[in-house]
């Protein structure tokens, strides 16, 4: 197995990472009330200095290739991705599991793991679920989720290092935020086995708890496509509908496809990603991830031209690597991580529900 970022290192790089979400162009708070905003672009190199140093540098626009959020992510999606592929029931997966615990604890949770059972071929194979709370301005919620198993193909940090890192970077932006709901950010193991592990977590909530949630936000390949999108059911899309209008409002380029089709060939009609279960439990939710609905005869599948990667996909391949994505789309996950990290934390801060 490849190393595995020191805890130390770890919790330095959560101490030390982060600068806020600053700088937009319309008049929202967002900020913490009363908090002063650290400037400065997060590199891996930064969780080298020491607790409390300022990591200074020039500012950059939000929205630009050169990230000004997102060097927390991109150093965790690193590290996921140097644990090896993360089969769902493998060794991988399990050291995986163990690395976001020790990053959740490292922000100032204390994350919970649910482990679980389900069927992978024609055994059954063991895994587990990590959520963590922050408590928000009501008892109604929010689930924040991604899956962090990729298959046995490669490393996989586009599918979905970057959905955990994304989550695991905006955790930290909103510990000590002031929130509407309550936040409740969970990394699903066993996707690839059929979403096991999303069906295993809305399987042990009650109907009270089902009736509190929100919305249900999904994480999934958020770096490698051409075009970053958020998709919802046309009939409970506010969530998804105000995050397009602040991403617009702030010079961000995030999209959608009305009534998007999402049952991906690959996964055998079964929808896409971890959202379904909540789907059709009748809880809104906002899925976003990247990919170019313009490529490809199964559209919403081809991530990129298809001289790149396996005919147009990284997911689920050997190029799905950061050196890949980097060489071939320079700039590309700064740009994304960025872009979701921001619209994500204002999501979380900002977004309402209207009354009933």
């Amino acid at each position: 197995m490849k190393r595995i970022l020191p805890i130390i290192l770890l919790i330095a790089l959560f101490l030390n990472g982060c600068s806020s979400l600053n700088g937009s162009t319309t008049a929202s708070p967002q900020t913490p009330a009363g908090t002063t905003a650290p400037v400065g672009t997060m590199t891996p190199a930064a969780v080298m200095t020491p607790a409390g140093t300022a990591v200074v540098a020039s500012l950059v626009p939000l929205g630009t290739p050169s990230a000004k959020y997102g060097g927390i992510a991109r150093s965790l999606i690193v590290d996921m991705s140097n644990i090896g592929p993360r089969v769902a029931g493998s060794a991988g997966e399990t050291s995986t599991a163990q690395y976001i615990v020790s990053a959740f604890k490292a922000i100032g949770y204390n994350p919970v793991t649910q482990p679980f059972t389900a069927p992978s071929g024609n055994q059954t194979i063991t895994s587990a679920n990590i959520s963590a709370v922050k408590t928000g301005n009501s008892s109604q919620e929010i689930i924040v989720g991604a899956h962090y198993d990729s298959t046995s193909a490669g490393p996989g940090a586009d599918d979905n290092a970057s959905g955990v890192a994304v989550m695991l970077e905006v955790a930290k932006l909103v510990l000590g935020a002031s929130t509407p709901y309550t936040i409740h950010f969970v990394a699903f193991g066993a996707a690839e086995s059929g979403l096991a592990g999303s069906y295993a977590y809305l399987n042990q909530m009650s109907q009270t708890e089902i009736q509190d949630v929100i919305a249900m936000i999904d994480l999934d390949s958020l770096v490698a496509g051409d075009v970053p999108y958020a998709y919802s059911d046309e009939t409970q899309a506010t969530v998804r509908d105000w995050a397009l209008e602040w991403a617009l409002g702030n010079g961000f380029n995030l999209q959608t496809v009305h009534n998007a089709g999402l049952k991906y060939p690959d996964n055998n009609g079964v929808g896409s990603s971890d959202y379904v279960p909540f789907q059709a439990a009748g809880i809104p939710y906002v899925y976003f991830n990247t990919t170019d609905w313009s490529l490809g005869d199964n559209k919403g599948t081809t991530q990129v031209d298809p001289k790149f990667g396996n005919n147009g996909v990284i997911r689920n391949t050997k190029y799905d690597t950061l050196a890949y994505l980097d060489a071939s789309f320079p700039g590309r996950v700064d740009q994304n991580l960025n872009l979701f990290i921001s619209v994500l934390y204002n999501v979380l801060t900002q977004y309402e529900a209207p009354a009933p």
